[in-house]
């Protein structure tokens, strides 16, 4: 599913100097994994998701997703991709705060151009499959952090896309909402999805298949 060759990132600051980011970081991810990327704060793992997930491009390096080479993609081609095969989990859920948790669930598929009637009938499943059909009609700010994120779970799980990208989804979680959300990223792994997630949280970690560590923009052992 993932394959990466010596993947380089460096950023410039404003006064001139360069941070890398990432120094030559190599990885292979087998399709239907469940991956965690393990490091601390400033070790490279969010710009590694960042260019695994087509949010941002590398400096050097070859980056191939599902057999294509995505390392070189422009802007409109790396948004396809997204929409496609890719759906994220994040520490701050991403819920726009003007619609209902199944409005929420919805827009995806309708960027998607998806018809009317199979998009309510997904919206549905998708929030029976988290526990949430009754607050289909809530708004974000009328749930909680732990519903707010199984709401977020129920859009990848509408989506359908073979790689989820979860970026410390348990991070803003009491340790009961976070062990459901784990519970349910391994429930769409075992659905035969490929599950990257990124962590500080050790005992979040050793819940995957495998573990990759990253330090200082490098992989360790």
């Amino acid at each position: 599913m993932i394959k990466t060759e010596n993947l380089t990132k460096v950023y410039s600051t404003d006064g001139g100097v360069s941070v890398r980011a990432l120094d030559k970081v190599s990885l292979e991810i087998r399709d239907g994994e469940f991956i965690s990327i393990v490091g601390a704060s400033g070790s490279g793992k969010t710009t590694l998701m960042n260019i695994i997930g087509c949010l941002d491009i590398p400096t050097e390096g070859k980056y191939c997703l599902d057999g294509a080479d995505i390392s070189l993609l422009k802007s409109a081609e790396l948004s396809r991709i997204r929409s496609r095969k890719i759906s994220f989990v994040f520490q701050g859920f991403n819920l726009i705060p003007s619609l209902t948790a199944a409005e929420n669930v919805e827009l995806p598929l309708i960027y998607r151009k998806i018809d009317p009637i199979t998009r309510k009938q997904t919206v549905e499943d998708a929030l029976e499959a988290v526990g949430l059909s009754k607050r289909a009609d809530h708004l974000p700010a009328e749930l909680s952090g732990g519903q707010q994120q199984r709401v977020a779970i129920a859009r990848a799980f509408a989506l359908d896309a073979p790689l989820i990208l979860a970026d410390e989804p348990c991070g803003n979680l009491d340790s009961r909402s976070g062990a459901d959300v784990m519970e349910m990223l391994h429930g769409l792994n075992r659905l035969g999805k490929t599950v990257v997630l990124i962590t500080h949280d050790e005992k979040a970690a050793m819940t995957a298949d495998r573990q990759i560590r990253i330090s200082d923009g490098r992989i360790v052992v």
